[in-house]
């Protein structure tokens, strides 16, 4: 009698049970409201998000019960177990993991920002794992897809192939001039768009740059001279659609010591930086600019540290702390624009937090205080844009290890949504000339 009861009361769920969500098309750095309406009072459920992106499969799952109204509103009812707890309006989307099976040291990240990431979201009757195979699930009481874009409506993106720069530009819709901003990354090469792509649906003209592996680029990071950069930068000004004061630099990991050197070295042509998770040393090999060479800490082998698990954690192979370290930090005394350093404190890839106080401390030494860093407790290396998946451990395709990155999920989250309005403000009001007053 009760196993009949309990086939009716699932046949009752499948019929009424709905998923509200809104808006299901928008910006990744958008929050998302997820309701879940006509459950039984009380109805303990699981909602599963499932993203597929080429051939990585990610996934994620909460517990929830129902109120007395047979409702579950994620911004406002704590999830129960799952990959997240607790009250997160966007926990089903940072709390994406890679699917049982998948390859060690995999990273979420968009390579064609001219289509969305599709999140596959189902309810599902009781507190169930739903990790695995999708014929494991419990009967699906409701389902939706949520597109979740890089690529604003009407953002234009261009190929770029200009003297010997190489990259992406992305300019929003409307009329110009717009501020631009160049977006580097780090040690892993090639050429990333997505975040580009994103600040220009924010309103920016966005050159995502490329630096070496990618084109006719040098194909060692090794052999790159800040030249460069400069004629990028140049490049950039000179475009009608972009104000021609000075640009900022957007920039993660080895992308930021280019950063903190062009914020240095090119005077009033750049108008603001931000490093994240960076070195504020050049590194690796001596940077080539104009008729100088600035001298590199180089990397030091044997303080590579592998885990149990044979992952590597490379936070001590460079030392700035003595010479020739010392020799190579970047002059960033010698920058005029304000610089902002995001660093966290558990990041296992960089000693981001000491290398940015080291920064700091040389500036103060010089009287300057045009200097932002923002702190995160448990965040590790990667602070990508909100609700991008926490990735603790990543691939790095050049080095071809998989390095430890660090961080807590939650803190993570709160680290990457915090720090990217914060950049947004940032460029506003640094970049930005052509409104006196920027809101987000």
């Amino acid at each position: 009698m009760l196993q009949i009861a309990r086939i009716h009361y699932r046949q009752m769920s499948v019929q009424a049970a709905r998923m509200l969500v809104s808006p299901a098309r928008a910006l990744v750095d958008e929050r998302v409201d997820i309701t879940v309406e006509s459950l039984s009072p009380r109805q303990p459920v699981t909602l599963q998000a499932r993203l597929v992106e080429g051939t990585a499969h990610f996934q994620s799952y909460a517990h929830y019960r129902a109120d007395s109204a047979g409702r579950v509103v994620l911004g406002k009812q704590p999830a129960l177990g799952g990959t997240y707890t607790g009250i997160d309006q966007m926990g089903l989307f940072w709390s994406l993991q890679p699917s049982p099976g998948q390859k060690p040291g995999l990273r979420l990240r968009k390579k064609d920002v001219s289509t969305p990431f599709l999140v596959d979201l189902s309810l599902h009757d009781g507190h169930v794992d739903v990790t695995g195979e999708e014929e494991n699930l419990p009967d699906c009481l409701a389902a939706t897809t949520v597109e979740r874009w890089y690529l604003g409506e009407g953002v234009e993106r261009i190929p770029v192939r200009e003297g010997r720069v190489r990259g992406t530009l992305f300019l929003p819709p409307g009329e110009g001039p717009f501020a631009g901003v160049i977006d580097l990354f780090g040690s892993t090469g090639g050429l990333a768009e997505y975040r580009a792509a994103l600040l220009a649906s924010r309103g920016f003209a966005v050159l995502a740059l490329a630096f070496f592996a990618y084109d006719d680029l040098p194909k060692e990071m090794y052999d790159i001279d800040l030249d460069y950069f400069e004629e990028a930068v140049d490049w950039l000004l000179s475009l009608p659609d972009v104000q021609s004061h000075g640009v900022g630099i957007l920039s993660t990991s080895k992308g930021g010591e280019i950063a903190l050197s062009m914020a240095s070295h090119m005077g009033s042509k750049v108008a603001a930086a931000v490093a994240i998770g960076s070195y504020t040393a050049i590194t690796g090999a001596p940077l080539p600019y104009k008729d100088k060479v600035f001298p590199c800490a180089q990397w030091i082998p044997e303080n590579v540290v592998f885990t149990k698990e044979g992952h590597v954690d490379v936070r001590g192979v460079v030392d700035t702390t003595r010479e020739p370290g010392i020799q190579a930090c970047v002059q960033v005394e010698k920058a005029e624009c304000p610089i902002m350093f995001v660093a966290g404190e558990d990041d296992l890839s960089s000693k981001a937090v000491f290398f940015a106080n080291q920064a700091i401390a040389r500036m103060k030494a010089h009287g300057k205080t045009n200097y932002t860093l923002l702190r995160y407790p448990g965040t590790g290396h990667l602070i990508e844009p909100p609700y991008t998946p926490h990735c603790g451990l990543y691939y790095h395709g050049v080095f071809r290890w998989c390095m430890v990155a660090g961080g807590k999920p939650k803190s993570h989250a709160a680290a990457q949504e915090d720090s990217w309005h914060q950049i947004l403000r940032f460029f506003r009001t640094h970049v930005d000339r052509s409104r006196p007053q920027s809101q987000l």
